[in-house]
C-alpha cells in the first residue's frame, strides 16, 4: 500500500498564510514611531472592513558567522559617496537574504495597542505605595492588556517551538522562551523571557522575602539553560524586570549583555539581582517604597496619575 504524504498544514503554516494574505490586503495608515538606534519602524495598517493591525519592522543585526560573511563579501555592490585620501563613504547593496527585516504584525488591535506602539513625548513618575494603590492598581484592574497570549504558551498551545527550558513546578516553576523579537538565532541579540507558572504576581511590586526561593530558582536555573544552549557565560547576561511590564504577569527579561535591548535601562528596567538583593535586606522592599519609571504623555496611566496629584 503506497503512503500518500499529508497535505494538511501545521498550526504555524496556517498562521503564517493566513498573516500573509492579511498583509497583502493592508493599508498604510499611519507611522507610530521609528528608532533610529534600534533600527525600528513601526506602522499602522488597515484592513478594507476597517479593523486595524500593527507591523513592527527591525533591521537584522550582522551574522558573525563565516559563511554568511564571506557571502557578504561576494555579494556586496558599492555605491560611492565621498572619497577622500585612503577614506572612502559607500553604500552597500547585499544579499537580500543577508539584510531581512525581523518583524511583528500584531492584529487585529484596539487603541491601547495603537497607543503603547505610538510615539510621544515621556515623563517622569514617581510612585508612592499610596499612588501604587490608589492609582496603578485601579489600572491594571481595568486597562491591562489581554494575558490569553501569556496563558497559551504557559499551557503548550502556542510556541512550543521556542521554548529553552522549563520547571513545572507552579509555585516557584517558569517556562523559559525565545522572546518574539528575537530570531533564535544570531547570539549577538539574545533575548529569552521567564514567564512563571504562578498566577497572582504581576510586577515586582507583589514581590515579597517570601517569593525569593522562587527569584533564586528562575536565575540559576535560566542562565544555566542560556549557557548549555548558547554557549553564553552567566556573567555575559544581563537580566531585568520592567516597571511598569507591558503586561502584568510576572516574567523576567535575559539578554546578551552586548545587546542595547529597548526598555532595558534606568527608569525602565529593574535589574533581577537587585531584586533579590532589596528582598533579602527587607522582605517589604517592594511594598513601601517609591518606584520610578516613565510614560508617554497620552497615556492612560499617565493621565491618571495627573489627575490624582493635580490638587497636592
Amino acid at each position: 500500500m503506497k503512503r500518500v504524504a499529508s497535505t494538511k498544514l501545521s498550526e504555524e503554516e496556517r498562521t503564517e498564510q493566513t498573516s500573509q494574505v492579511w498583509l497583502q490586503n493592508a493599508k498604510f495608515q499611519e507611522v507610530l514611531g521609528a528608532d533610529s538606534s534600534h533600527k525600528s519602524l513601526f506602522l499602522l495598517l488597515s484592513q478594507p472592513d476597517g479593523s486595524q493591525g500593527i507591523l513592527l519592522a527591525n533591521k537584522s543585526p550582522f551574522s558573525e558567522d563565516k559563511s554568511d560573511i564571506e557571502k557578504l563579501l561576494e555579494t556586496a555592490k558599492l555605491q560611492e559617496i565621498s572619497r577622500n585620501d585612503i577614506f572612502g563613504s559607500y553604500n552597500i547593496e547585499v544579499d537580500g537574504k543577508l539584510n531581512l527585516l525581523k518583524s511583528q504584525l500584531i492584529y487585529p488591535v484596539n487603541d491601547r495597542l495603537i497607543a503603547k506602539y505610538r510615539q510621544e513625548e515621556k515623563f517622569v513618575i514617581r510612585e508612592t505605595p499610596e499612588l501604587y494603590e490608589t492609582v496603578t492598581k485601579p489600572y491594571i484592574e481595568k486597562f491591562q492588556l489581554n494575558l490569553n497570549w501569556v496563558y497559551n504558551c504557559l499551557e503548550k498551545r502556542s510556541e512550543v517551538d521556542k521554548i529553552v527550558y522549563e520547571d513545572p513546578d507552579k509555585n516557584n516553576g517558569f517556562l523559559l522562551l525565545q522572546d518574539i523579537k528575537w530570531d533564535g538565532k544570531t547570539i549577538e541579540n539574545l533575548y529569552v523571557l521567564a514567564i512563571i507558572h504562578r498566577h497572582g504576581l504581576k510586577s515586582v511590586r507583589d514581590l515579597t522575602g517570601d517569593d525569593l526561593e522562587m527569584l533564586y530558582n528562575i536565575r540559576d536555573k535560566s542562565l544555566t539553560a542560556i549557557n548549555e544552549k548558547y554557549g553564553l557565560q552567566k556573567d555575559q547576561i544581563k537580566c531585568y524586570f520592567h516597571y511598569q511590564p507591558s503586561f502584568y504577569h510576572l516574567h523576567v527579561h535575559f539578554i546578551n549583555l552586548k545587546y542595547d535591548a529597548p526598555a532595558s535601562t534606568t527608569m525602565s528596567a529593574i535589574l533581577l539581582d537587585d531584586v533579590i538583593n532589596n528582598l533579602e535586606l527587607s522582605s517589604d522592599h517592594y511594598k513601601k517604597s517609591t518606584l520610578t519609571f516613565t510614560r508617554k504623555n497620552g497615556d492612560k496611566l499617565m493621565e491618571m496619575f495627573r489627575e490624582a496629584t493635580a490638587s497636592k
